[in-house]
């Protein structure tokens, strides 16, 4: 019965959204402007705005909340719809989005970047399929449409995100090995897909993840080409639990022949960072990163290779409670080379300062917006910082 309530809501929520679609590419751009404009204003009714991905878990070794590529190795299907007496079990999330301002900015190859605006449906569907004992098969699949176009984004309509299997090799070691998603101690220097296998040593005293593999693509989405394709890397990262209430986290990662301006280099990445709860309401976390790349822009400026990113938050918003919600305000500044992909939108390439708000109308739905006021850390264009100053408003259902 409660798979046919989700189902249900599934439904309506789809319908909802066929219907705004519409309307949505009707009035193009004006009218991608007035609902962002709109969304932004829903939120700000209980506070101002929110993080881009919401609260997260101590040092990413402990069960995922909005971090898709944080969490343990073995997730526990709490809330899921179940096919076949559990063989497969499927649950996921629908959310809208519509950013405004200089959202283009971070990683331009213009001066002065038009400010533009952005709105965007986006579908999460996790499968997992069971295999032996507590071993799965699990795919993430995740289409984005452009709200402004009609259009999916990426490469394909349905992508694959991730395709991996997981499970227990013995007693506490874990391991997952295909295409999963690396988070590293606070995603100052992974946050994204890589193609390989992971270990991970689910203790109480020193969790620890060993993970290696290759990725594609450049460090921090850098406009000046720094990165590769297929790149091989190995890493390993753990959390010290001081206590129930602080924790220090920390990761290490050494990459193989990264294009680096026309030259092939191996690099080091480094991250350390701790997060505490002070009590039931306010929690704070900061981060730094670092990396030994050394590169330039083609002002022959540095291209900063260090990154912080530290914030503090008022309570917390909880999927299942109605009425929750959350306060939110960070500070970052992330060199592009500070990461392979730091996580956060907007915080590649970028310092400033970030406000923000969460909240839980319903179960399973969550309203959320921020606002950031920053610069580019390293000019793209020429000599000048460009300002990176962004409003998002999003709605989002989770099944």
């Amino acid at each position: 019965m409660n798979n046919f309530y989700k189902i249900h809501d599934f439904v309506r929520f789809i319908e909802y959204f066929t219907f705004n679609t519409f309307f949505w590419r009707v009035g193009m751009k004006f009218q991608t402007k007035l609902i962002a404009t709109c969304i932004l204003l829903a939120s700000s009714s209980y506070s101002l705005a929110e993080n881009a991905d919401g609260g997260r878990d101590a040092a990413a070794l402990a069960t995922t909340n909005d971090y898709v590529n944080s969490g343990s190795i073995i997730r526990k299907d709490d809330d899921k719809i179940s096919i076949f007496n559990d063989l497969l079990t499927v649950n996921g999330g629908l959310r809208v989005r519509a950013d405004t301002k200089d959202i283009n900015a971070n990683n331009s190859s213009v001066n002065p970047t038009p400010e533009d605006t952005n709105a965007n449906f986006n579908a999460e569907f996790w499968l997992r399929a069971k295999l032996y004992k507590d071993w799965k098969l699990v795919a993430q699949i995740e289409p984005n449409i452009d709200l402004e176009t009609g259009k999916f984004n990426g490469d394909h309509d349905v992508p694959v995100n991730k395709l991996y299997a997981e499970g227990t090799v013995y007693n506490n070691i874990k391991a997952r090995v295909g295409k999963f998603g690396a988070f590293s101690s606070y995603g100052r220097v992974w946050d994204t897909e890589v193609t390989g296998g992971e270990i991970f040593f689910d203790n109480k005293t020193l969790p620890t993840k060993i993970y290696a593999g290759r990725r594609t693509g450049n460090l921090n989405d850098n406009a000046w080409g720094i990165g590769g394709r297929r790149r091989h890397f190995a890493a390993v990262q753990s959390v010290l639990p001081v206590n129930e209430n602080i924790n220090v986290g920390a990761t290490v990662s050494y990459m193989k022949d990264i294009d680096v301006r026309g030259a092939k280099k191996n690099a080091v990445f480094g991250e350390i960072g701790t997060d505490i709860k002070f009590n039931d309401d306010w929690r704070w976390m900061a981060a730094v990163s670092k990396s030994n790349i050394k590169a330039y822009n083609d002002a022959g400026q540095k291209i900063k290779n260090d990154g912080v990113f530290t914030e503090v938050r008022y309570k917390s918003a909880d999927w299942n409670v109605r009425n929750s919600y959350d306060v939110f305000l960070n500070y970052r500044r992330v060199g592009s080379l500070s990461g392979v992909s730091s996580v956060e939108d907007y915080s590649k390439n970028v310092q400033g300062v970030q406000i923000g708000a969460t909240y839980i109308p319903w179960k399973n739905w969550k309203l959320k917006g921020f606002y950031l006021a920053g610069k580019q850390v390293t000019p793209t264009v020429g000599t000048d910082k460009q300002d990176v100053n962004v409003i998002r408003g999003q709605l989002e259902y989770k099944f």
